[in-house]
């Protein structure tokens, strides 16, 4: 038996002129959004509430752009959007969640950027042109630090947990930050700058090291928009990015990447 669901990703439908619209582009029962739907929170609900007209169930990580006017203060960011999206009828928030359908786990967080992705760059210079970039200041970056370690903390221990449970056969991680430095390191476009440190966690694929019954199957994640889906170390990695309209990495026509996931 196998079970599939559909890979959403980095919207923005804050940056394209048409109203959003899923009709006719599920194909399967479940759907998995990697974050950034939009930078605005108005925007937020209505997306998942139209997802939810056509899956039975959609799994939700927010991304950095959900909190992009908020990130002054991240908890109570996070306490806001969990009133804003709360009672939509089959969406259910994955941030430092699991849901398990049919024997696969679908375990989620955010897991923010540490600062520090590519170690030939400079740690703190990196956090300076991330707050430069966004308009805040050294306690947000402490703030997103204090996230990242806490949303890397909850994979650990969730992986392990989960493999002492005889009916979990399969795990799915999602993330909205890249885990894994070498899947975007071959990127020229982000090659020596401070935008590569902040395009992931290096702490999150730690979590792999508790997963001793290779039960952690696939890993999807968002906001690198380029295509990926690579294989390491027996691990599935992939995305499916819309972007940004009016950049080099963005799709006009965007449709659902379906994933398969192998329980029998």
């Amino acid at each position: 038996m196998n079970i599939t669901f559909d890979l959403i990703s980095d919207l923005h439908v804050d940056t394209w002129d048409e109203p959003f619209s899923w009709e006719g582009k599920a194909t399967s029962l479940y759907a998995v959004v990697a974050g950034d739907i939009s930078r605005e929170r108005a925007d937020i609900r209505p997306v998942l509430e139209e997802l939810s007209n056509h899956y039975k169930v959609v799994m939700y990580v927010d991304g950095n752009d959900e909190h992009r006017w908020t990130m002054q203060d991240l908890s109570d960011s996070y306490k806001t959007l969990q009133e804003e999206i709360a009672n939509i009828p089959d969406v259910v928030w994955l941030q430092d969640n699991t849901l398990v359908i049919d024997g696969v786990a679908f375990v989620g967080t955010n897991g923010w950027t540490n600062f520090d992705f590519a170690e030939e760059l400079s740690y703190a210079d990196s956090k300076r042109w991330f707050e430069e970039r966004y308009g805040i200041d050294m306690f947000s970056g402490q703030n997103i630090e204090a996230m990242a370690m806490s949303d890397a903390g909850f994979l650990v221990k969730t992986v392990e947990k989960l493999q002492t449970h005889v009916d979990i056969k399969r795990i799915v991680l999602v993330s909205h930050f890249v885990p894994d430095v070498n899947l975007v390191k071959h990127d020229v476009s982000l090659e020596g700058t401070h935008g590569l440190n902040c395009t992931g966690n290096s702490f999150l694929n730690r979590c792999l090291e508790m997963d001793l019954e290779n039960k952690v199957h696939t890993w999807v994640f968002g906001h690198y928009h380029s295509d990926v889906d690579q294989v390491i170390n027996g691990v599935r990695y992939t995305n499916n990015a819309r972007g940004r309209n009016g950049t080099d990495w963005c799709k006009h026509v965007y449709y659902p990447k379906r994933i398969e996931i192998p329980v029998g």
